[in-house]
C-alpha cells in the first residue's frame, strides 16, 4: 500500500493509496471532503442524459475491495429486502479482471474466498432479520456465475471449468451460469456452442444442476448473430432468459418458450435508459404477457441506473398497460419466485411465504379503503 498521496511528487503511478488517506486529503479546490464524496459517487453512476460507454466506470474496482465488497452486498441485500423483496439470485461476474482485492491490499482474492465472504454476508443479514423477527422476509440469495462474453474460447472454457468447482463446493449458493456484457459487441452464444455443451455433458456426468440463464436479445438486431441468440439459448436448453427485448419479433419462438416455460427476465428501466424503447408504453412487455410467455421483473445494474430494488421497474410495468393492475403485478412478482432456481422443498416454502405476505398486503389495501 503506498503512503503517498497522489498529487505528490513522491507517488508511484498505479499503485493503491488508502481510500480514507485520499478523501482526507482531497484538493479544497475540489471541494475537499465533501467534493470527494460527490466524485465517487459520480463516478459510480450514469444518468438517462449520459452515453453509457462513456461515462460507465463502475468497473474501476472500487466494490472489488474486500471490506467494501462485503459492506456492498450486506447493503445490496438489506435494499432489496426493505423493497419488499425476499429472494434474490445475483449475477457475479468473473474474469481475471475483476478479482477481488483483499483488506490489506497484497493478493487478489480466490473466487472461492470471495463466495465465502457472499455466504458469510448472506447468513448474517437473515440472522439480523430473525433477532428482529422480521424471519419471513428474507429466505436467502443464490449466485448466478457470470463469464464474459468477450473472452475467447480457451478463457470461457477455464471459467465454465471454475463454475463446475465452485458449485461442487457450494451447491446450494451457486444458481446458475451466464455469459453477461453488451451482446452487439461481444460473441454470440453459437462461438461457444462446443464448450457449453461440453460443459452441459460434465455437469451431468457429475450430478450437477447448473442451468443456463443468458442474456439474450438485449439488442434492436433483426435476424443477424446477436437476435439469433434467442434461438441458441432455446437449443442449448437455457431455464430463463437476461432481457429478450427482440423476442416480441419472433411469435414461434415465442411460443417454444412459452411451452418449455422458459421465463424471461424483463428490465423495462434499463431498456429505456440504453434506448431499446424510448417509453413504457413503447417496450414489448405487454406483448409478452398477452402471449402467455413466464416473464419475471429484474432491475438490470441498479447501482448504476440508480433504481434500487424493483419498485421502479414495477410501476413502469404498470403504466406500459391500461389493463395491467395489482393482481397483474401480483402475478409478475409470484412468478420471480415460481421461476427461480430454488429446488421445489424451498421453492413450496417460498410461496407459501409469499402467498401469506401478499395476502396481508391486499387486506391493508381493503381496510384502507
Amino acid at each position: 500500500m503506498n503512503n503517498s498521496f497522489p498529487t505528490s511528487t513522491d507517488y508511484v503511478p498505479n499503485s493503491w493509496v488508502s481510500a480514507q488517506r485520499f478523501r482526507e486529503g482531497f484538493p479544497s479546490e475540489l471541494g475537499g471532503k465533501d467534493g470527494f464524496d460527490k466524485w465517487i459517487i459520480s463516478a459510480m453512476t450514469i444518468s438517462a442524459d449520459d452515453t453509457y460507454v462513456q461515462y460507465n466506470t463502475t468497473a474501476k474496482g472500487l466494490t472489488r475491495y474486500e471490506p467494501i465488497y462485503r459492506r456492498y452486498t450486506d447493503q445490496l441485500l438489506v435494499s432489496q429486502v426493505e423493497d419488499g423483496i425476499s429472494y434474490v439470485e445475483i449475477r457475479l461476474g468473473y474474469s481475471p479482471a475483476r478479482t477481488v482485492i483483499s483488506e490489506d491490499g497484497t493478493r487478489n482474492l480466490t473466487n472461492s474466498e470471495v463466495l465465502d465472504i457472499t455466504q458469510a454476508v448472506i447468513d448474517g443479514v437473515k440472522s439480523r432479520l430473525q433477532e428482529q423477527g422480521r424471519g419471513n422476509e428474507f429466505i436467502g440469495a443464490r449466485i448466478i456465475y457470470s463469464a464474459t462474453r468477450s473472452i475467447s474460447v480457451p478463457e470461457m472454457v477455464k471459467q465454465l471449468d471454475d463454475c463446475l468447482e465452485l458449485k461442487s463446493k457450494y451447491p446450494e449458493l451457486i444458481a446458475g451460469f451466464d455469459m453477461a456484457g453488451q451482446e452487439d459487441p461481444g460473441h454470440p452464444l453459437m462461438f461457444f456452442a462446443e464448450a457449453l455443451l461440453d460443459f452441459r455433458s460434465k455437469a451431468e456426468k457429475r450430478g450437477l444442476d447448473i442451468p443456463f440463464m443468458f442474456h439474450a436479445g438485449e439488442t434492436l438486431d433483426d435476424g443477424g448473430e446477436v437476435d439469433s441468440n434467442l434461438y441458441d439459448a432455446y437449443l442449448l436448453g437455457a431455464k430463463r432468459i437476461g432481457h429478450g427485448f427482440s423476442l416480441a419479433k419472433h411469435p414461434l419462438l415465442m411460443q417454444k418458450y412459452r411451452e418449455n416455460g422458459i421465463a424471461v427476465e424483463v428490465c423495462p428501466i434499463s431498456n429505456e435508459l440504453l434506448r431499446l424503447t424510448r417509453s413504457a408504453n413503447t417496450h414489448i412487455l405487454p406483448i409478452l404477457l398477452n402471449n402467455g410467455v413466464p416473464v419475471a421483473l429484474s432491475s438490470d445494474d441498479p447501482a448504476v441506473f440508480q433504481n434500487p430494488g424493483l419498485s421502479f421497474d414495477f410501476y413502469q410495468a404498470m403504466v406500459a398497460s391500461n389493463i395491467t393492475n395489482i393482481l397483474s403485478l401480483g402475478k409478475l412478482a409470484r412468478q420471480s419466485v415460481e421461476y427461480s432456481s430454488l429446488n421445489k422443498t424451498a421453492k413450496d416454502v417460498a410461496l407459501g411465504l409469499w402467498d401469506a405476505r401478499w395476502t396481508e398486503f391486499i387486506d391493508e389495501i381493503v381496510a384502507s379503503n
